[in-house]
């Protein structure tokens, strides 16, 4: 009888381990899916207010207190996000994109660009070391940036999206 319990617990831990361990191209599918569809979809509702601006700040995230009108450090647990806005730029804007794109120092891994409405955005995974991966959002003059690692790449692209679609700068 134990012998029987023993088997199936291991074979539960198998499937758990399994199913959490998703593949980096897996990953990035889904994030860059994720992100179209944030993208997409009706901004969500802001329910926080930085200086003069309104935004939604997914469950778990905090803002910094360090936070200025151009640059605001969001947090969930141990990660940081780096939200830039630049009020000078439409929302049909490509300027990060195309910064990212000139830079051959990146190793760009995937992208996605999206338009709708007047509006330009982005989702993109770059190489930042072995285990950790550079995620970039954009729509126009906003741009959030966090280091992730493989298993929160597709979660932390959506909710990425979902906070600089909140947003409205023209």
């Amino acid at each position: 009888m134990a012998r029987k319990w023993m088997r199936l617990l291991i074979a539960s831990l198998v499937v758990i381990l399994l199913a959490g361990c998703s593949s980096l191209e897996e990953q990035t599918v889904d994030g860059l899916e994720n992100a179209k569809v944030a993208f997409q979809d009706d901004a969500e509702k802001p329910n926080e207010k930085v200086n003069d601006m309104n935004i939604f700040i997914p469950s778990g995230f905090s803002i910094e207190e360090e936070s200025d009108e151009t640059n605001i450090i969001l947090s969930k647990g141990d990660d940081s996000f780096i939200l830039f806005i630049n009020p000078n730029e439409l929302q049909s804007s490509q300027l990060y994109y195309d910064l990212m794109m000139a830079d051959s120092n990146l190793e760009v891994l995937d992208k996605k660009t999206f338009e709708q409405n007047g509006r330009f955005g982005f989702a993109a995974i770059i190489e930042n070391s072995e285990e950790k991966y550079e995620l970039i959002t954009s729509i126009g003059g906003i741009k959030l940036t966090t280091i992730s690692e493989q298993q929160d790449i597709a979660n932390n692209l959506e909710n990425m999206m979902l906070i600089v679609r909140s947003i409205s700068t023209n």
